[in-house]
Formats: C-alpha cells, sequence, structure tokens
C-alpha cells in the first residue's frame, strides 16, 4: 500500500532558511510518497484571517485522516506561538494511532522553554525527532524527556548535492584578503559589528576587500547607509540569489558572521561558505560551533568577536598559505556533514515510507 505522509510547514514565500529547507523536504517527500501538504506560511497580510486559516487546516487533516488509513505526519515545528496550531495536528495524529515526525529548525524552545512548548512536548515524548545537531538532541532529551532512541541527527546540509562543493583557485597572495557578509541586514544579525571589524582592521593596516550582501531591513538602512558611506573597500550587493549568489561566495576567502540572534540554529550561509571552501568566523550560537568543529573556522562570543577576528585576519594576511590550509579545512568539514547527514536522510525517508 502506497504511503500517504500530511507534510506540515512553511513553505516560500516568504523565503528564508526555514522554509527554504521545508520546500527541498517537500520534493524528497514527493518522490517516494503521496503527500497532502499544509502550508504553514502566511499567505496574506491580515493577521485575524491568516490566523482563521491556520485553524481550519488541522480539520482538513481531520478528514485526510478519516479517509486514509495510512497517512502519517510530517511536522516542521514552529518555534513559537505557532507550535499551538502545530499541537491541533499532533492531536488529531495521536487520535487516530498516526505516526509523527517533528523535524526541528529553532532553539527558541531550548533556550527558553514556555508553558506551550512543555504541554506539547509532553504529547511527542515518544515520536520521531529530526534535530540540526548532536548538542541539539541532547538538550532537547534533557529538557523535555524525549525517548533518546527516537532522535534523528540531520544537518541542513544533507539537502544540498555534494557534487556543487569545491576548492576556488587561491587570490593572488599580494592581493588583499576578501572577507563577505551575506544575511538579512538586522542589528541582530551583526551587520554593526561586520563593520566594525573592517574599521579595526583598517586602523592596523591591513588591506581587505569586503562585500556584504542580503535584503536591507527598514529599521537597519539609516545605519547601514551610514556604516557604508564612512568605510573603504566595501561593496553592497543586495540580495543576492542563484548564480549571483555562488559568485558572492566565490570570490571570498573569509565570511564573518557576527550574528547576535540569540535563536540563531543552523545558518544555511554559513554551511553555504564553506562548501565553497571559505573559512568561517562567526559568533556561538545555536549549532554553530559543531559547524565549524574540526577547524571549519573560529568560534568567539559577541563581546570578543572584533578583536579575536581582527586578530585572526591579520595572521591570514601574513601567512597565505594558512589561509589556504583553513579554507580547505572548511570545505573537509562541509563534505563531512553533508556525507553523513545525507545518509541519515536517506535512512529517515526509508523508515517514513515503510522500508526499513
Amino acid at each position: 500500500m502506497t504511503k500517504h505522509v500530511a507534510f506540515v510547514g512553511p513553505l516560500p514565500p516568504p523565503v528564508h532558511g526555514f522554509s527554504n529547507i521545508c520546500a527541498m523536504m517537500l520534493d524528497l517527500l514527493k518522490a517516494r510518497m503521496v503527500v497532502v501538504v499544509f502550508d504553514r506560511a502566511p499567505k496574506v497580510s491580515n493577521r485575524f484571517l491568516t490566523i482563521l486559516l491556520q485553524l481550519a487546516k488541522p480539520l482538513l487533516f481531520l478528514l485526510v485522516c478519516l479517509r486514509r488509513r495510512n497517512v502519517i505526519l510530517y511536522l516542521a515545528l514552529s518555534g513559537g506561538s505557532g507550535q499551538v496550531i502545530d499541537c491541533i495536528y499532533v492531536l488529531v495524529s495521536k487520535l487516530f494511532g498516526r505516526r509523527v515526525f517533528i523535524h526541528h529548525h529553532s532553539f527558541s524552545y531550548i533556550n527558553a522553554p514556555s508553558l506551550i512548548n512543555r504541554c506539547l512536548f509532553a504529547l511527542i515524548r515518544e515520536d520521531t525527532h529530526i534535530v540540526l545537531s548532536r548538542n541539539m538532541g541532547i538538550a532537547l532529551t534533557g529538557l523535555y524527556d524525549l525517548n533518546a532512541a527516537m532522535v534523528r541527527v540531520i544537518s541542513n546540509a544533507a539537502f544540498y548535492d555534494t557534487a556543487d562543493s569545491n576548492m576556488r583557485v587561491p587570490n593572488n597572495t599580494s592581493a588583499p584578503i576578501q572577507i563577505g557578509f551575506l544575511s538579512n541586514i538586522t542589528f541582530e544579525k551583526g551587520f554593526v559589528e561586520f563593520f566594525g571589524i573592517l574599521t579595526a582592521l583598517r586602523h592596523r593596516g591591513i588591506e581587505y576587500r569586503a562585500h556584504i550582501a542580503g535584503p536591507l531591513a527598514p529599521a537597519a538602512r539609516q545605519t547601514f547607509a551610514e556604516l557604508l558611506s564612512s568605510s573603504s573597500d566595501v561593496e553592497y550587493l543586495g540580495p543576492v540569489y542563484g548564480e549571483a549568489k555562488e559568485r558572492f561566495y566565490n570570490q571570498l576567502d573569509i565570511f564573518l558572521f557576527p550574528t547576535k540572534y540569540v535563536n540563531e540554529a543552523e545558518p544555511l550561509v554559513i554551511y553555504e561558505a564553506m562548501r565553497r571552501a571559505v573559512h568561517v568566523i562567526a559568533c556561538d550560537r545555536g549549532a554553530i560551533s559543531e559547524m565549524l568543529d574540526n577547524g571549519a573556522g573560529l568560534v568567539v562570543t559577541l563581546d570578543d568577536v572584533v578583536e579575536a577576528a581582527v586578530m585572526y585576519i591579520s595572521q591570514f594576511t601574513s601567512d597565505r598559505i594558512a589561509l589556504t590550509r583553513a579554507r580547505q579545512l572548511s570545505l573537509q568539514q562541509a563534505q563531512r556533514i553533508r556525507s553523513s547527514s545525507g545518509v541519515q536522510l536517506d535512512n529517515l525517508l526509508s523508515y517514513m515510507q515503510g522500508t526499513t
């Protein structure tokens, strides 16, 4: 009998890391099973109407369960109050005795557990939990008393093709070092700290070329414009996608990600940089320290990010052989994570399908 899966999660638009990974997971599920999609992304601007539409969808899921005995639930879990609606899908699944697969993409309910979180997790302790990293799984298991045997570690790297990973030919060793930042340009993502690092490099006489890309948040517009105009050797490319994004990474030696977003999980931009052999300097949030293991990058605290980054970059400026070696370690770590997680993802899909 063909397995049916109810897919519950946000899909683009809006475009962000969470929705992109959900879209890729949906494609993989469709290749193996019959999928009924329940999109959790808001599609209308009216908040009341959005809530009303999202509340109606679990009723459709109830009808699906009544009609199809072999349907399972795949739930890309919300990070905040959206778990109230997620809980309805779980309750319907429990009512019909259906298998539940929870995919975690947020550290918010690890960093600050709420009553909603505890009520939901009480229902899914024995279900399958897909986590981004080993430490994320340990934290969730400890906080919510999950069955550790049902926790599967699958990095977002699993969704990328290994064939695209490569090592760019090193720049001329006499050329300035190439530094980049790519993210939504918000205060939380650390663009002010990025410019602070550039200023400190300039004061120490270290040559660089800096590249910054990403959509500019309205609240950050004035500060960003002031910092950009007062900085030298910096280009702002705006939002970049597809080939433009690949060109952005391909010109870099070092990727800076001084995020202070408290619920940072496993930033796709870090992995995208690593798989293009770009060395990474980032703040310690979520799964970042695990991503940058094995010499793939420097992990620092927010308080130390400017000083530590400047010292690190200055060493590479005077030792380009060390920089080439560091970039190679970043690429190798990206390939290592992708290989391991790719196997785990394939095993998960087979398990969901009922073939293992």
